[in-house]
């Protein structure tokens, strides 16, 4: 008797869950950022990024675009200049720069306040929510934990993170009563198959030396503590609407 295994078989979506998948992808394409002009770009980001947090003697996260395309073991280091800029999340909430785009960065800065989510299924009102900034008022869609502390310096998250990030940016921003498509778990699997075709499982020797020990991934980390020091958090839309409300920032 010959057995398949559940995680070979392939997913095959009906005519609602394709159009959901298509949502889905056009919404990916949608969140991506302005380019912003005179910012660093490629390794020289990278290395400016990392120099900068070690000065303030603060850990960060690469994140966006480029933290995409380090991840691809045949990638040529001219290839990373395509990005348009070098994204950093900042964990330090009392991280103080000397200007918004300092060194030519896109810095996400942390923010906690105290505001109010509304919902169909009611109101929660007065609580404290984190979320991170850019140094041109955007919000990001999704937030972190940091569960182990890190040294100062850049790090770059493993693919694993990335798919889960671009995911969590894609899902936090779909308004599920306002869709007349299906929308569920075996297009979200889709939906990361087809980000995992472009975010590969190994890094570029260039990249793999110059960031020794501030790789969070098992390939090149043996500290799990470091691996999984950095959470995902979910959000949904409605707080993302509540956050944006409370920034000032409406249309969404």
């Amino acid at each position: 008797m010959q057995l398949t295994l559940c995680c070979n078989q392939k997913i095959k979506l009906d005519t609602k869950q394709k159009l959901g998948l298509k949502n889905l992808l056009l919404l990916e394409q949608k969140l991506k950022h302005p380019e912003y002009p005179n910012m660093k770009k490629g390794i020289d980001g990278l290395n400016t990024a990392h120099k900068i947090l070690k000065k303030y003697q603060s850990p960060g996260i690469l994140i966006g675009g480029l933290a995409e395309g380090v991840w691809n073991q045949r990638r040529k280091i001219n290839e990373l200049y395509k990005h348009k800029d070098v994204d950093v999340l900042v964990l330090d909430k009392n991280l103080k720069l000397s200007e918004k785009f300092e060194g030519g960065i896109d810095w996400w800065l942390p923010k906690e306040e105290k505001i109010t989510i509304r919902s169909d299924s009611g109101n929660k009102e007065d609580i404290s929510q984190q979320w991170w900034k850019n140094g041109n008022g955007v919000i990001l869609s999704f937030g972190v934990k940091e569960d182990y502390k890190l040294s100062p310096g850049l790090y770059i998250p493993s693919s694993k993170w990335i798919v889960n990030m671009r995911e969590a940016e894609a899902e936090s921003n779909i308004n599920y009563g306002g869709i007349n498509v299906e929308i569920d778990y075996e297009i979200f699997e889709k939906f990361k198959a087809h980000i995992e075709k472009r975010v590969k499982t190994r890094l570029p020797r260039f990249i793999k030396d110059k960031f020794k020990g501030h790789i969070l991934s098992s390939h090149y980390e043996k500290d799990n503590n470091k691996n999984y020091a950095i959470n995902l958090i979910k959000f949904d839309l409605d707080t993302i609407i509540a956050i944006n409300s409370f920034e000032g920032i409406y249309g969404k």
